[in-house]
């Protein structure tokens, strides 16, 4: 009589497992979604509060879930703002190198590429302190990011060599040239701490200074090396 009720449980679990098989992508759905939920928040607190000024609790309050089940997905807030942001960094500062690929001539690759380094630091305006935390915590861990943009940077050696061939610019060495314009770009987001509380900006007030930048920082270093 012991083994009776066994059958319908095999029964039940039988149909469970053949409903799964044929609805696999019910059993990662809430998996999906809860890690995405996690990622969202995350973002929304380090975008806020910085990475330093984050904290977990703060994180698991706003995706609506408990601090162990936090956790269980990122175990830290160093990995949670890796999963946040390394996957943003792909995507984001792949176009900023791909204008400069697409670009005809020096002057007017410059333009585009401050414009759209700029435009992709206010979406995700912490990415200058991620990519920096990286390379001082691992190089290698983002050689393969870094190496994407090689193409882009191939294609300006070229627009710089034709532009100093035709005589449009000075004599400079183009990665100093290429080191100047992206430190002009990303120092205003390293330094933003101290450049809101120096000058007394708002968030809105930050927005319109690089909104500004997209067109000066161009102005200014075409000036500086125009013949």
């Amino acid at each position: 009589m012991g083994a009776v009720p066994k059958f319908p449980l095999i029964i039940a679990l039988f149909g469970l497992t053949k409903w799964l098989i044929l609805h696999p992508e019910t059993g990662m759905t809430a998996e999906v979604t809860t890690e995405q939920r996690i990622l969202d928040a995350a973002r929304k607190v380090f975008t806020h509060k910085g990475m330093a000024g984050a904290r977990m609790q703060e994180v698991a309050d706003e995706a609506g879930i408990n601090k162990a089940l936090l956790h269980y997905y990122f175990r830290d807030k160093q990995r949670l703002f890796e999963g946040v942001f390394k996957g943003s960094a792909d995507r984001q500062l792949a176009c900023v190198w791909k204008v400069l690929e697409d670009s005809n001539d020096l002057f007017s690759g410059i333009e585009r590429f401050v414009a759209t380094y700029l435009d992709r630091m206010l979406e995700e305006p912490l990415l200058p302190q991620f990519i920096i935390a990286e390379l001082h915590r691992d190089p290698t861990n983002l050689l393969e990011f870094i190496d994407k943009g090689k193409a882009g940077r191939t294609h300006y050696l070229e627009l710089f060599e034709q532009a100093r061939e035709s005589g449009e610019i000075i004599d400079i060495d183009p990665r100093e040239l290429l080191v100047n314009i992206m430190a002009l770009c990303a120092h205003p987001f390293i330094a933003r701490p101290m450049l809101t509380h120096i000058h007394g900006m708002n968030d809105e007030a930050f927005r319109r200074m690089i909104q500004k930048r997209r067109n000066s920082v161009p102005e200014f270093i075409i000036r500086s090396i125009r013949s």
